[in-house]
């Protein structure tokens, strides 16, 4: 679900897949682990919704951030996060590491808990 120009941005700090429709996702789960999915804001709110369950059925702590445009579809209600799709490059870098962050805090939360 991610856009070409996009994994080339991400791949300067991650290893990024595109993924262009819902059977090359759930095969590129299978072979996980996946930390993050990024949705383009190409992609219709109800193939988003479906992406987001297939993400949290195969990876329950994976995080999702949506890329929307002006106008918010209902999706990103769904996400872990969502930016600006025109932000640009070093917020788009910001924002998985923040998002990345988080869940590192949250595992080490639940570890120390139990």
């Amino acid at each position: 679900m991610l856009l070409f120009t996009r994994k080339c941005i991400l791949e300067r700090d991650f290893s990024a897949e595109i993924c262009s429709g819902l059977t090359r996702l759930e095969e590129m789960l299978a072979q996980g682990p996946v930390d993050i999915v990024v949705v383009c804001h190409s992609v219709p709110d109800r193939e988003c919704d479906r992406v987001i369950e297939l993400s949290r059925a195969a990876w329950p702590e994976v995080k999702i951030l949506v890329l929307q445009e002006a106008t918010h579809g209902d999706c990103s209600l769904h996400s872990d996060g969502t930016m600006e799709n025109l932000e640009g490059p070093p917020a788009l870098l910001h924002e998985v590491h923040a998002l990345l962050r988080a869940a590192a805090a949250e595992n080490a939360t639940r570890h120390f808990s139990l």
